[in-house]
């Protein structure tokens, strides 16, 4: 019933009580909190994003800094942990929550090998004002976010309004200033849905929905993309090419990627991946000497090898 009321339309819905029984959240004996992290796993070096650029900065470090920001202006850029791919760190976290039934019974990822699929999950760690700018998913899945700590405001828009806030591919309006008449024009015409999501509660975000998050207190929270069975055939044109190329690299390199691999972020998001870039990968300490040997060799073969991925961008 939820799949056909919600998911098959494409109706975004906050639900409550799928995150009671997870050992992150259940009352009485919950996990996931600030000081819980900062305890636990404050010396694990965390990809901060400041305006674009990443620095690694110890968990506690950063989640004491907090303070610092809770003044920030508007327009001042809030450092945040966002899109971290918890699980190449501290992989026994995810044991701490179970992804609802509701959106992943006929979810096609979950259908593939579990070394292929997509590692669509994201933990966001940030203190008041921290934001994730208005935006659509990545490959146009469906998402959902869980709120383990604090509280977000979210702002969707209907895909048919897209045309009102965005100018160029992925040149969204700024929900953060003022309207800009000049740069969209139109923007008076895009009507949002908002909506305050806190600890406890999960959105649906459906495919295709523009959608802007600013956290209004210190927060976490957790998003996971998936791609119901209704999608398929939209799917498909990114997910064949992203598991062709990881199988390819993961075959060359005798290991799984980790989420957070340049050669993962290349089969997710598009690019090209030559062989050579395979061979020093898998041995490092010999690429100088095999460069060297190489300058003799026909190249027209390695030029031959490679494999291509296509994708889009972003999620929270």
């Amino acid at each position: 019933e939820f799949e056909a009321r919600y998911i098959n339309r494409c109706m975004p819905v906050v639900i409550t009580g799928a995150m009671d029984e997870w050992p992150a959240f259940k009352e009485g004996d919950r996990k996931w909190t600030l000081q819980w992290f900062k305890e636990q796993y404050g010396d694990v070096q965390c990809p901060i994003d400041t305006n674009g650029r990443k620095e690694n900065m110890r968990l506690a470090d950063y989640i004491d800094k907090f303070e610092d920001y809770k003044d920030a202006s508007v327009d001042q850029s809030i450092p945040y942990l966002r899109t971290w791919y918890f699980a190449d760190d501290v992989s026994e976290l995810v044991d701490d929550f179970t992804p609802p039934a509701l959106f992943h019974t006929n979810d096609a990822f979950r259908k593939l090998p579990e070394d292929l699929q997509p590692p669509f999950q994201w933990l966001f760690f940030g203190p008041a004002g921290t934001q994730s700018k208005l935006h659509v998913d990545i490959w146009e899945t469906d998402a959902w976010l869980g709120m383990l700590e604090g509280e977000k405001t979210f702002t969707l828009y209907h895909p048919s309004h897209r045309k009102y806030i965005e100018r160029e591919l992925n040149e969204w309006a700024d929900l953060m200033a003022p309207p800009n008449s000049e740069l969209y024009p139109e923007q008076h015409k895009a009507y949002p849905a908002q909506t305050l999501l806190r600890a406890g509660e999960i959105i649906y975000i459906p495919r295709k929905w523009p959608h802007h998050a600013v956290a209004q207190s210190p927060s976490i929270s957790l998003t996971l993309n998936f791609a119901p069975i209704v999608t398929k055939s939209n799917i498909v044109s990114h997910l064949m090419p992203y598991v062709k190329n990881r199988g390819r690299c993961q075959m060359l390199l005798g290991r799984r990627l980790r989420a957070s691999d340049n050669l993962m972020q290349l089969c997710i998001h598009g690019g090209t991946i030559k062989y050579r870039d395979l061979q020093d990968v898998m041995r490092p300490g010999d690429a100088a000497e095999e460069e060297e040997e190489e300058e003799e060799d026909d190249h027209d073969s390695e030029a031959e090898a490679e494999a291509e991925a296509e994708a889009e961008a972003e999620a929270e």
